[in-house]
């Protein structure tokens, strides 16, 4: 018999000795799948979903339920329905002890309180709205604008919409901080660009081209390597934050909207909404595939816990919604 990888293997080979030699070509799976956990009085599809490790919840912008829904990790319980009508995305404010959620019907920032989970005030905008990024350095909020090249700078505190920011394509995506607050990365669609901006002064400083690859979507800060990886149609890409250049690709699956990274284990995971999450090792400029994990069919939200490098996903399922917890390998 012959097996990629090996010499030929004698007829006289017993077979228990030929399964230990098929089981060393095998690859573990990167990830365990846990059972799927209900979300009850809750139904239709999610937007973006984020960790909040600082009090160990899963934030899910449930744009079909026209809720933002707060989950907690450790007890695998949905805390609140929060009734903000139509949920994108949201992210946390630990100082001030905020949750802005991009909401929509009609367009605005919502404000929650992340205690008692309810809405504490809004900041209205012109059209409808998607992504939404913290900085914790000024205390601004950035939103972006779901139907063109736009994103708005709000002042939660004063409950005002600062400045916006304009960049060359047809509309934005998914954004992102380095790990001091000193750039913001956006993804632009149309250009398939990523545009970095300068917070200080709300600039933009470049336009990275993701050429030839399209599609751009969910995107994460690589801090211990300098990176910034981006989901493209079919690719995850990675990006030198130093000279703006592509220094690698790896495939995944054709239509990831959301994307995590795991700085802790070096892992990247796209959803990919063909029923499987592509999960890809990142080092040394390089990208490496770990395989493809089953999840459910139509699923494009992700996101990782660093604390325990467990791996959430949201979706519906029928008239259901559930949340489902991956367990990373050993």
């Amino acid at each position: 018999m012959n097996i990629p990888g090996f010499k030929n293997i004698s007829a006289g080979l017993g077979a228990g000795c030929l399964l230990l030699v098929l089981a060393s070509c095998a690859q573990a799976a990167p990830l365990t799948a846990g059972d799927p956990i209900p979300l009850p009085g809750t139904s239709d599809g999610f937007d973006f979903i984020r960790v909040d490790a600082a009090a160990d919840r899963l934030l899910l912008g449930h744009e079909g339920n026209k809720s933002f829904d707060v989950f907690d990790i450790t007890t695998k319980k949905l805390l609140k329905v929060v009734p903000t009508s139509t949920a994108q995305d949201a992210t946390t404010d630990v100082k001030r002890g905020c949750y802005y959620v991009a909401g929509n019907d009609p367009a605005r920032l919502v404000i929650v309180d992340s205690t008692k989970l309810e809405i504490t005030g809004e900041v209205p905008v012109p059209t409808n709205v998607d992504l939404i990024s913290f900085n914790p350095v000024t205390g601004l909020v950035y939103l972006c604008n779901d139907t063109a090249g736009e994103i708005w700078v709000i002042d939660p505190a004063a409950k005002k919409l600062v400045t916006t920011i304009k960049v060359d394509g047809s509309g934005v995506e998914d954004l992102a901080f380095d790990a001091d607050y000193q750039h913001l990365y956006q993804a632009v669609k149309g250009k398939n660009t990523i545009a970095v901006i300068d917070p200080a002064s709300n600039k933009v400083l470049a336009a990275w081209p993701c050429a030839p690859d399209k599609g751009v979507h969910g995107i994460a800060v690589v801090p211990e390597a300098n990176g910034l990886l981006v989901a493209c149609a079919g690719k995850l890409v990675l990006f030198d934050r130093t000279t703006g250049k592509v220094t690698a690709t790896a495939v995944t699956g054709g239509r990831v909207d959301e994307m995590a990274y795991d700085p802790g284990l070096h892992i990247a995971y796209c959803a990919s909404r063909q029923g499987k999450i592509s999960c890809v090792a990142v080092a040394a400029g390089k990208l490496t595939p770990l395989g493809d994990v089953p999840d459910e069919a139509g699923t494009g939200d992700i996101a990782v816990d660093p604390k325990t490098h467990t791996v959430w996903i949201a979706f519906k399922k029928g008239g259901d919604c559930f949340a489902q917890a991956f367990t990373p390998a050993k």
